[in-house]
């Protein structure tokens, strides 16, 4: 006796403009493409490679959707090291003399915030903000 096979479930592995402008657009929104995937309305990261695989207009559009997201990147180094508040604390002396410390947590969180940030690039670009 011959089992049938259970219909597939799950999304469309058809390439839709619409959904790929949907990617492009979150894509530069700062979202992955992991928690892009992960949204039931969307494919599977595999159908996404799949498109960038066989889909020239579709690849044009992701390069263009991951250069803007890199600018972004960018962006948010500069506001990061230029955000200086919190970067010092008031500390009160046993003498009640108040004064003004660095807080090195937040400097520590700061930096390592911006070194996320250039390492991501790093891959996401390598010929223009790796270390070469």
């Amino acid at each position: 006796m011959q089992t049938k096979e259970p219909p597939k479930r799950g999304r469309s592995a058809g390439y839709s403009t619409e959904i790929a402008d949907t990617i492009c657009d979150r894509l530069i929104n700062g979202e992955s493409l992991r928690t892009i995937c992960a949204d039931p309305a969307m494919p599977a990261r595999a159908t996404v490679f799949r498109w960038l695989a066989s889909n020239q207009e579709f690849r044009r559009s992701y390069a263009r959707a991951r250069e803007s997201r890199a600018e972004e990147l960018l962006d948010e180094i500069l506001e990061i090291a230029d955000d200086s508040s919190g970067d010092y604390v008031e500390r009160v002396l046993p003498d009640g003399k108040v004064v003004m410390v660095p807080n090195v947590e937040n400097i520590r969180h700061a930096h390592l915030r911006i070194k996320a940030r250039k390492w991501i690039l790093a891959r996401m670009a390598p010929r223009k903000y790796g270390n070469h």
